[in-house]
């Protein structure tokens, strides 16, 4: 049986089961049959001025507890995207940073050295391509060691070293003899004095010889402060 409220002409409220009547005037229930014998009965007037409504039960501690942790849902979800945003401005501004840094650093670099690491970092993409393990962390390495090979001057020759002597006059930006050359190049990069095919070719002797710029002799004695040393 469900659980009602009666309302009557004169205000007063009650629970009933909506299985029998109340009588707000009596004050007496009829159950249909079920009821004190001894009540008054229920005039019709009053009976046809009875409204029974139903209630329906409400948990109010569970809705609350419902309703607050949909809030600490929501609120969490708030700080975590306020955390995200802040994390994503400090990543940017660090960049830009970053990138300001570096501009400014190849803003005061010579123009020749410019023009040559704009040949290295070329070639550097070609090797990948080829299966060297190299990236531009190694532009620095291998500017160093054209800067003092051949001072960037991809038409150089050295006419008086040993190998001169010998008939294999060093040539180009890594000064490169003819012999290592034909042995390094890269189909499609063999013209020694080309900047991109001498770099390829000389990177390619590096590696081979000393596995990479961290030994290269010329680079070692500069670290160790004796000096340039030729390869």
């Amino acid at each position: 049986m469900a659980v009602g409220v009666v309302a009557g002409a004169g205000g007063a409220a009650a629970y009933a089961v909506t299985g029998g009547t109340f009588s707000p005037s009596a004050g007496a229930m009829n159950f249909g049959g079920f009821g004190d014998p001894d009540a008054q009965a229920v005039s019709p007037a009053a009976q046809a001025i009875t409204e029974v409504r139903t209630v329906h039960s409400v948990d109010v501690g569970g809705e609350a507890s419902r309703l607050l942790q949909q809030e600490q849902m929501t609120a969490a979800m708030a700080v975590n995207q306020i955390s995200d945003a802040a994390a994503n401005d400090y990543a940017a501004r660090v960049k830009a940073e970053q990138e300001r840094k570096e501009r400014e650093a190849e803003a005061r670099k010579p123009a020749k050295q410019r023009e040559v690491e704009v040949w290295i970092k070329e070639a550097i993409k070609v090797l990948q391509a080829n299966g060297t393990s190299i990236d531009n962390s190694s532009v620095g390495a291998i500017w160093t060691v054209i800067q003092k090979e051949s001072g960037g001057n991809v038409n150089a020759i050295n006419n008086w070293d040993s190998n001169a002597v010998r008939g294999t006059p060093s040539k180009g930006l890594m000064q490169v003899i003819d012999p290592t050359f034909q042995a390094y190049k890269l189909a499609g990069y063999d013209d020694i004095y080309r900047p991109v095919d001498n770099i390829i070719a000389g990177v390619r002797y590096v590696y081979a010889r000393y596995g990479g710029f961290h030994n290269h002799p010329g680079l070692v004695g500069i670290n160790a402060g004796t000096g340039y040393q030729g390869y």
